[in-house]
């Protein structure tokens, strides 16, 4: 499987890493400039690589992490991705009360699922719980909403790969509205995946 990252983080990284220990080719593009991050992708291994906007885009998954500012600049250079999974990835979430309002409230997401209606389009949040820094499982719990299920199930069996433990809030995205303590259900999450 090919992996195409476009826009640098701490999260586009840490998957870039986990994808080629696992022997996917991952090409990395950087708008800002790949020399940035080239002596960190020959640490990876021969399979994680830099190139152009295209050759990341013609892989089988894109990761977007692109500043709201750049996004539609960044998306408009890309060639057609129609059908293709692209996930938009977030910084890190410190407070699970926030992640469901940080969902909702996502707008490079929503500018992301906008202009490119022909892609499904996932987002990713990877929350980190400060509070419990002696629970492995949390560091490595991924959040992600879809709407489309084939696209759904794809981007969860490949983080699964990658050993994280995802979480799929696409139909608790109503809870927020309920009033619900959210932080219960971070933790619930957490609890269901050790079982």
């Amino acid at each position: 499987m090919k992996i195409g990252i476009i826009g640098i983080s701490s999260l586009t990284m840490e998957l870039a890493f986990r994808s080629a220990r696992q022997g996917y080719t991952v090409t990395v593009y950087n708008p800002k400039g790949n020399s940035l991050i080239r002596d960190a992708l020959e640490k990876f291994g021969p399979t994680a690589t830099t190139g152009t906007l295209e050759q990341a885009a013609s892989a089988d998954i894109i990761l977007l992490f692109i500043p709201k500012d750049d996004l539609e600049n960044v998306l408009n250079q890309l060639p057609d991705v129609s059908g293709k999974i692209i996930i938009h990835t977030s910084g890190l979430i410190f407070d699970p009360q926030t992640l469901l309002s940080g969902i909702t409230n996502a707008m490079t997401y929503k500018i992301t699922a906008s202009l490119l209606p022909q892609a499904h389009v996932v987002k990713l949040f990877h929350p980190v719980d400060l509070q419990d820094k002696n629970d492995v499982r949390n560091k490595e719990q991924i959040f992600f909403i879809a709407d489309h299920r084939a696209s759904k199930n794809y981007v969860k069996n490949f983080l699964k790969q990658l050993d994280f433990s995802p979480v799929d809030l696409s139909g608790r995205i109503h809870l927020q509205n309920k009033g619900l303590n959210l932080d219960s259900i971070f933790h619930s999450s957490a609890r269901r995946l050790d079982n």
